[in-house]
């Protein structure tokens, strides 16, 4: 997409369930099963309330999280991550200098260098993009902060619908079976974000793809689609550190933390949300394409394959506890697995 005043709502419908019902009954819907979600938490405070907790989380999660998703809450999510690439790549820089022994030379210095020369040679061309998105960032804000109340409001729920059932047979064999396959999982979720970030790339060719041909020849574009690109490859290291050391324990070049263990929450909390904005987002996205025909329809679940992505990077996620847990050694008693976030 283009950097414009519409950048944050551009390509976007809206909930699904909104178009559906309408909205006096999707907000006295709203109202109903949050009031029911409130009363089986209480009852739950003096037992465990068992099957009806994973029924009223079933129902929270089908209004909240699929039913107030949409399309715009993927790009949101995305335009935000894009933003925040400057100041992330700085500080990973700044540290790999500070302590990444031989990465010091191979990353961190090269890294710097690149960063300090592309905001010298191209601080006009930044100005002028930052001049176009904040403001509609700021405009867009308290949506913003809408959707992700819907999000994590639908991802919690999820998570408690699974622990109610924690002890049934089904989910332990699940949970079992995902150790088996977390690797050949995480390799199929770290390739969901691999078609967008390639084709972002395409902006910096002469032969944009994907919106960017719409502004060939602006410099701010091109500048817009790396950031673009660079927040998807930055999906794609997260999630292959899932199956990789450092997924365990982190670098020596991480302050203060360098060498301890990863805690499991640490990983976990954020994989399975962004997992249940990626299932959330499914339906809107193919919803959103399919208006403009079967052509975008295709395109769309290949560049933006959310049906795929988000159920791979769950079962990823949910691998990776489970390894992680059994790796923990039982002798090392309670203080060892709060270190392990288990």
């Amino acid at each position: 997409m283009a950097p414009d005043a519409a950048l944050f709502t551009a390509s976007a419908t809206p909930p699904p369930l909104l178009e559906l019902i309408g909205a006096g009954p999707l907000y006295t819907l709203q109202i109903v099963v949050a009031l029911l979600g409130a009363v089986v938490g209480v009852v739950g405070l003096s037992r465990r309330p068992g099957p009806a907790l994973a029924v009223v989380g079933g129902l929270q999660v089908a209004l909240f999280g699929l039913g107030f998703a949409s399309f715009m809450t993927l790009a949101q999510t995305g335009y935000l991550i894009a933003l925040s690439m400057p100041i992330l790549l700085s500080a990973v820089g700044v540290l790999l200098v500070l302590h990444g022994g031989r990465a010091r030379w191979v990353v961190g210095v090269p890294l710097l260098a690149l960063l300090i020369l592309g905001a010298v040679a191209g601080a006009g061309t930044i100005a002028h993009l930052a001049s176009m998105i904040l403001p509609s960032l700021l405009a867009t804000g308290p949506l913003i902060v809408a959707t992700a109340h819907f999000v994590v409001a639908g991802a919690l729920w999820a998570a408690i619908s699974l622990l109610a059932l924690r002890d049934t047979g089904t989910l332990r064999a699940l949970g079992a079976w995902t150790v088996r396959r977390r690797r050949i999982l995480t390799l199929i979720a770290a390739c969901g974000p691999l078609p967008y970030a390639l084709l972002r790339l395409t902006w910096l060719t002469p032969w944009p793809l994907l919106g960017g041909e719409m502004a060939a020849g602006d410099p701010s574009v091109r500048v817009w689609g790396l950031a673009l690109s660079t927040g998807a490859w930055l999906g794609v290291l997260l999630t292959i550190g899932l199956i990789r050391p450092w997924g365990e324990v982190f670098p020596r070049w991480f302050p203060a933390v360098g060498g301890r263990p990863v805690p499991v929450a640490f990983a976990a909390i954020p994989g399975f949300t962004v997992a249940a904005l990626l299932c959330f987002a499914a339906v809107p996205v193919m919803l959103s394409a399919s208006a403009l025909g079967l052509a975008t329809a295709l395109e769309f679940a290949l560049v933006f394959p959310c049906w795929l992505w988000g159920p791979a990077l769950a079962l990823a996620v949910w691998g990776y506890v489970g390894h992680r847990r059994s790796t923990i050694d039982p002798r090392a008693g309670g203080p060892a697995s709060a270190r392990m976030g288990a």
